[in-house]
């Protein structure tokens, strides 16, 4: 794997030429893992230059977390689509009521294996849900133990994450297939996907992907680049930024563009996200 900042210079300016898709994950990407998934956040820096770029090229994030819960951390960014659930929940079309019933009750199932389990928390997603065991007394024994109970739910797929279980509804979307959606509804023809999970490894090698970049580096992903740490993705953005304010005969820099941000689109910060 090579560092897109500081082998990928060519290929962040041709991606910009081009105007690729941007398509990002959230937890682990936009914004830092915390132990409490209901506070993530992006940092103030992160969000304004994804405004920025989102006025530049159209972005678009892809998801484990539910639809509705990522409008609110992307509000007033104006996103091209905002997909949930890995890929199932695109945003537009109907969704069977039978997925969701089957989740709800797979969450119960996976509730009553839960109580044994100190530490363990369920996530309900509506069209999946998170079996997270980051607070467990030994996380080895508890993702064995989880990991088994899961896959004995029927019509489901499970993949695991970062101390934590996944269970969707098998034959929905993954994230690859999401993106390749995003592909055909855009116009686009090829798409830059920055994710740092199992889970976005489908969309690494999804061929409607011209560039891979995953945050954190390790020999098993099918991404040719990486980011050292989730901090460094404001500095590829604002690479990107700079690239195609610069092909378009403008300052580089995205210094003074934040007031024409707050210009377009007001909004306070939320005070985890400062």
């Amino acid at each position: 794997m090579k560092n897109i900042l500081e082998e990928g210079d060519t290929v962040l300016d041709a991606a910009a030429r081009e105007r690729l898709l941007l398509v990002f994950d959230f937890d682990g990407t936009l914004a830092p893992i915390v132990s409490d998934p209901a506070r993530a956040a992006m940092r103030r820096s992160t969000r304004t230059l994804l405004r920025v770029a989102s006025l530049l090229f159209p972005c678009a994030v892809v998801s484990g977390r539910s639809r509705a819960d990522l409008l609110t951390r992307l509000e007033r960014i104006p996103l091209f689509a905002v997909v949930g659930n890995y890929g199932a929940e695109a945003g537009f079309g109907p969704v069977m009521r039978t997925l969701r019933e089957d989740v709800a009750a797979w969450k119960q199932t996976m509730e009553a294996r839960a109580r044994a389990i100190p530490g363990v928390t369920i996530e309900d997603k509506g069209l999946s849900i998170a079996i997270h065991y980051r607070n467990a007394a030994s996380r080895p024994a508890a993702r064995r133990a989880l990991q088994e109970a899961a896959a004995a739910l029927p019509g489901a797929r499970v993949f695991a994450g970062r101390a934590v279980v996944n269970v969707v509804p098998a034959g929905t979307h993954d994230k690859g297939a999401a993106v390749e959606q995003l592909l055909a509804r855009s116009g686009r023809r090829r798409a830059l996907y920055v994710g740092d999970g199992i889970a976005d490894e489908t969309a690494f090698r999804t061929r409607g992907v011209a560039v891979g970049v995953r945050v954190g580096r390790t020999h098993r992903s099918a991404a040719e680049y990486y980011l050292p740490a989730q901090a460094g993705v404001d500095g590829l953005l604002r690479t990107l930024v700079r690239s195609r304010r610069r092909q378009d005969g403008l300052d580089g820099d995205v210094h003074g563009l934040e007031t024409l941000i707050d210009g377009v689109m007001a909004e306070p910060v939320p005070v985890e996200a400062r």
